[in-house]
């Protein structure tokens, strides 16, 4: 499974429905190589496309904002910059491997999503948050140091609050202005 860059979620059962319907909203985008698979959890699906995944959710932002409501299917999509195994050691590494990019005098915080496996979060966060010398901020970090843990992979992103897309949130935002 190391070969994905987005995870997407959707309501349990819709799976091949949300793959539709990110097809569609990758194809408006001129992007024609995607390929999605279930996982093993109701309404989790990993894809792969080619190019930059935090490109493509930066630009599908632009298009699901104008109109959230036309979204029936996708609920999250989360872009994924690094695969490794989802093992502390592994992810150390991989975290390593992209922390140097978060700005000197930037805050962060890091977010841990996981399915399937035995480790605890805050053991992760705690060993995680050792290696990268910046302000904690957990109200409003410039930087989000994303994990989606999925069994024994782990997807890793260094993220702004915006790069992970929630339509539930958009067409709240919608609603209010």
């Amino acid at each position: 499974m190391r070969d994905f860059n987005l995870i997407i979620t959707t309501q349990r059962g819709n799976e091949t429905r949300c793959a539709k319907e990110t097809m569609v909203l990758a194809r408006n985008l001129g992007v024609e190589d995607v390929d999605f698979r279930r996982t093993k959890f109701p309404g989790l699906l990993v894809g792969r496309l080619e190019g930059d995944p935090l490109e493509f959710v930066r630009r599908a932002r632009g298009i699901i904002e104008k109109d959230p409501w036309t979204f029936k299917y996708i609920q999250r999509i989360v872009p994924v910059q690094r695969v490794c195994q989802a093992e502390i050691s592994a992810m150390k590494e991989a975290v390593k491997e992209i922390a140097d990019k978060i700005p000197n005098e930037s805050s962060f915080k890091v977010v841990v999503n996981k399915r399937g496996s035995s480790l605890k979060r805050e053991d992760i966060i705690r060993e995680i948050a050792s290696l990268i010398e910046r302000r904690v901020d957990l109200e409003r970090p410039d930087v989000v140091l994303q994990i989606e843990i999925i069994e024994d992979e782990a997807g890793i992103s260094l993220l702004s609050e915006d790069d992970v897309i929630s339509i539930t949130k958009l067409q709240e935002k919608s609603l209010e202005g």
